[in-house]
């Protein structure tokens, strides 16, 4: 069961971002999954808390997450792509 609220709280957490192009949900629950279980479970089931918990560790991620995670992470916010610079 706890297993399930993970997976559904990390493909929420990760997917809308993207949605345009990127890994698919499937990628992004085979990445990330065992990751979310191991370093972050205290927080299911909150979204932003995992998200937290996740970037706080993200030395900890596997290489896989941590790809899926930091494009995420850039979808999320156009700046950092853009080299941090305000227009």
């Amino acid at each position: 069961m706890q297993i399930r609220l993970v997976l559904a709280l990390l493909t929420a957490t990760i997917t809308p971002a993207l949605a345009q192009s990127g890994p698919s949900e499937a990628d992004q629950r085979q990445a990330c999954m065992g990751d979310a279980l191991r370093l972050c479970a205290a927080y299911v089931p909150d979204r932003a808390q995992i998200r937290n918990c996740m970037a706080a560790q993200r030395d900890q991620l596997s290489p896989q997450c941590r790809v899926v995670f930091d494009a995420s992470s850039q979808a999320m916010n156009p700046q950092r792509r853009a080299g941090s610079r305000a227009p």
